[in-house]
């Protein structure tokens, strides 16, 4: 009775310390980031007010630029992945030209089965922890 009441209770405990470790991302500005970034060389460097102001503007500039930097490559993203979707429709538009009706309807439950398969591996995917939450939770 002992060892069922130690293995539940490690089984509760073990549990609630795996959820209590899950915790939502807290998304920082801009001027956050640059703050806390000043602070910390301020605590680890002992720099003084001014050194600390001049930092955290540098900081911010480089955080603005970087934020500048990757909308763009996002908008590239997106104009390629638009270019595939249109090469791939023209891909589909040419076998389906030679198939039979039938073949074509066979295709595409296919691609649909396919697709759903495709659909519950991301699933899966999202319920993953990543790394980058180990990473932040250790800071």
């Amino acid at each position: 009775m002992k060892k069922l009441l130690y293995t539940l209770a490690f089984a509760v405990l073990s549990f609630t310390a795996s959820y209590a470790q899950r915790t939502e991302k807290v998304r920082l500005t801009a001027e956050e980031k640059a703050d806390k970034y000043a602070t910390a060389l301020q605590t680890k460097l002992s720099l003084t007010a001014d050194q600390k102001t001049k930092i955290k503007q540098i900081e911010l500039d480089r955080i603005k630029e970087h934020d500048g930097l990757r909308k763009q490559d996002e908008a590239k993203m997106k104009a390629r992945h638009e270019e595939r979707k249109a090469a791939m429709k023209a891909h589909q538009d040419k076998i389906n030209a030679v198939l039979t009706p039938e073949q074509q309807k066979t295709l595409a439950a296919q691609r649909d089965e396919m697709r759903n398969k495709m659909k519950e591996r991301m699933k899966d995917r999202k319920n993953r922890p990543h790394k980058v939450d180990k990473v932040e939770k250790s800071q």
